[in-house]
Formats: C-alpha cells, sequence, structure tokens
C-alpha cells in the first residue's frame, strides 16, 4: 500500500474520499475514518473489520491506484 498517497488523500484532498463514499453508498466519516486507522497502523489490512474493509476496497483503495 502506498502510504505517501494514502497520506496526501487523507490530508490534502479528504473531498475525494467523501466524494467516493457518498458515490459508493458508502459512509464519508466512516471512509475517513478507515484512512485514518490504516495510517497509523502502517497500512495493515488485517486490522480492519468487514465494514471498514468494505470502505478500503471501494473507495480508498482506487483513490490510492489513481494516484500512484
Amino acid at each position: 500500500m502506498n502510504l505517501k498517497q494514502l497520506h496526501h488523500l487523507c490530508h490534502d484532498t479528504p473531498a475525494a474520499i467523501r466524494a467516493l463514499a457518498a458515490e459508493q453508498a458508502l459512509d464519508p466519516v466512516v471512509a475517513l475514518g478507515v484512512a485514518k486507522l490504516l495510517l497509523a497502523n502502517d497500512g495493515n489490512l488485517a486490522s480492519l473489520s468487514p465494514k471498514q474493509r468494505q470502505c478500503y476496497e471501494q473507495v480508498l483503495h482506487p483513490l490510492i491506484e489513481a494516484g500512484s
């Protein structure tokens, strides 16, 4: 996982996370929380609950890949 890109998304362009979460019918607050959790845990996906993992797969992963 590109933690540098995740940091950029979380701190510089959180609107992109909120927008994609809303498009995917997911809670934007949860998506931002998952981003912060991943940053705090060095990108460890094993620590995510199933709902958090869904936010990662549908929102954060596509944004990270698009920015890489």
